[in-house]
């Protein structure tokens, strides 16, 4: 399951990605509830918003994080 969850916000992150995106991604979880834990380069609170808002709705929780902070 948690291959799936990781392609499909795969595909949803695709144009920030064409926009210069630079993240390490990993999806932890249970049957019942999926976590997608994001590492991204340089993260800007614009770029955190807008990842959140693609992601959301999803029916998973999200975790973003600037990768030089973890």
């Amino acid at each position: 399951m948690s291959v799936l969850i990781q392609d499909t916000a795969e595909r949803h992150l695709a144009p920030l990605r064409g926009e210069g995106l630079r993240y390490r991604m990993w999806v932890t979880g249970t049957p019942r509830s999926s976590t997608v834990h994001m590492r991204v380069t340089d993260l800007t609170s614009e770029m955190k918003a807008r990842i959140a808002e693609v992601l959301s709705g999803r029916g998973v929780l999200f975790e973003i994080e600037d990768a030089q902070a973890a």
